[in-house]
């Protein structure tokens, strides 16, 4: 039987000459291995794809205020629509069925009491405009001011809506750019209609406040509440608005709520305008 010699074990060279390396002896690690490229590789990608999240997201919220803005504009156009032509014209009608009405003999007083009821029911659709108007773009945040046009929406919505809503405002508000003060009166609205619509509650309120260098808005009811993290996309989709519009003037919203223990929702933005702009 031939047998052959076993093959010597690579051997490192030391001071004394040279050394068997042994099996389990892995080889020096100098950063160059395929492992640590690999690694790098990694935290490229990863910082590749972070950087791609900051700009869709940035890219996101831009789209978002150029809708927003979009849907005022439109909102503006049609409200303008709506009191000059519409309303104009159904003022211009119970004007002449008034006068129609005192044209009618005395022996017929039956047609001038159904002329008088088309009139009453001519000026009520003539009202109803004016609210959709205000509604779509209330001209008192325009030339009175926030605080003004949040006191009177409050007004407006107790005599419509079956809830009272008590509005205070707290300190020198004064005067807010427009863009903040519309965000804020949409999120107020949107906030009231959840508590008509949801909150099963007689009573609402409503403050705006300056505290130091930020600016404040709170609407609260004792209503019905509900578990905010078990809010659906469907049915939250009032809660996601406002939200929307606060981030898009640098402002934080709270909401807090529970079952039986009502709702309180919360802005503060700090104030970044000079008190004269």
């Amino acid at each position: 039987m031939q047998v052959f010699p076993v093959a010597e074990r690579p051997r490192q060279r030391s001071q004394g000459g040279f050394k068997s390396r042994s099996r389990d002896e892995a080889p020096l690690n100098d950063g160059t291995g395929p492992l640590e490229s690999s690694g790098r590789d990694l935290e490229g990608v990863i910082g590749k794809l972070g950087a791609e999240r900051s700009r869709a997201g940035s890219a996101l919220k831009q789209l978002t205020g150029k809708l927003l803005q979009a849907q005022e504009e439109e909102r503006r156009r049609l409200a303008r629509e709506l009191h000059d032509g519409l309303n104009q014209q159904l003022a211009m009608l119970a004007v002449e069925l008034g006068v129609l009405a005192r044209q009618v003999p005395d022996n017929q007083s039956r047609l001038r009491d159904q002329i008088l009821s088309l009139r009453s029911r001519t000026e009520g659709l003539s009202n109803d405009v004016r609210s959709m108007t205000h509604h779509l773009h209330p001209a008192t945040l325009e030339h009175l001011g926030l605080v003004s046009a949040l006191r009177s929406y409050c007004v407006e919505f107790s005599r419509c809506q079956p809830v009272q809503v008590c509005f205070a405002a707290r300190g020198d508000v004064g005067k807010v750019p427009a863009d903040v003060a519309l965000s804020l009166y949409r999120i107020a609205q949107e906030a009231l209609r959840n508590i008509a619509k949801h909150a099963s509650t007689l009573e609402a309120w409503v403050s705006i406040a300056r505290k130091g260098h930020n600016l404040n808005l709170l609407i609260l009811d004792e209503g019905c509440g509900f578990l905010p993290s078990r809010i659906q996309d469907g049915s939250g989709l009032g809660l996601i608005s406002m939200k929307e519009r606060a981030q898009l003037i640098h402002g934080a919203v709270s909401v807090k709520s529970a079952p039986g223990r009502g709702t309180r929702i919360e802005i503060n933005l700090p104030i970044s305008w000079k008190a004269g702009n």
